[in-house]
């Protein structure tokens, strides 16, 4: 959640949907900047990961109530003003809790939002349950830069248009990190010219 990062992407002049923590110190700042230029802006709920990482303030827990749970993701929502829409940060142990899952979605329905699975664990069972609620929703495809480096980058990146190109339309999902934004400034401009045309996320649900 970094302005500079916000503005380098922004920068870049194409269609890209912009998820932002709650609850960081710049948190507002970058959510104002994203909304004042016309971008799509989602909430990144933290949530707890199988590992040790820290998701970040006001992340949802295993063994939180239903209650606790939905109080947090109201509170996030609101902590990101102009948000259409939601995604998990982390959330590897959560999203495959399906009464977890049922307490945020609610709430994420009730707002009026819309939902994506950043899939960071194969056992997610968020999509299903969002389709179980009728929300608008859809599951990344491509994760560009779960792993470091360029090369490994540039790859997914090809990855994600192989898939697009198979079945019409793919989601990919990214960090602000160098090699990322380096990457994404200057491939991104191209795609249309190799037949592409970015969206933001909401097109695709």
């Amino acid at each position: 959640t970094r302005l500079d990062d916000a503005e380098r992407l922004l920068a870049i002049g194409v269609p890209l949907s912009y998820a932002v923590l709650p609850n960081l110190p710049k948190t507002k700042e970058v959510a104002a900047l994203v909304s004042a230029r016309g971008a799509e802006l989602l909430c990144h709920l933290p949530m707890e990961p199988e590992g040790v990482e820290d998701p970040g303030p006001g992340a949802l827990a295993e063994g939180m109530s239903a209650g606790e749970v939905a109080r947090r993701t109201r509170a996030a929502i609101e902590a990101v003003p102009g948000a259409v829409g939601v995604n998990n940060h982390m959330g590897s142990r959560l999203t495959a809790e399906a009464a977890t899952m049922r307490a945020v979605l609610g709430v994420v329905a009730e707002r009026g939002l819309f939902f994506v699975d950043s899939r960071t664990t194969p056992d997610s069972v968020a999509e299903q349950v969002a389709r179980e609620l009728g929300l608008p929703t859809a599951a990344r495809d491509v994760f560009l830069d779960a792993e470091a480096g360029t090369p490994s980058i540039e790859a997914e990146l090809e990855r994600l248009l192989a898939l697009a190109r198979e079945r019409g339309a793919a989601i990919a999902i990214a960090h602000p990190h160098r090699a990322t934004l380096e990457l994404l400034e200057r491939e991104l401009p191209r795609l249309r010219a190799r037949g592409f045309e970015l969206v933001p996320v909401s097109y695709l649900l």
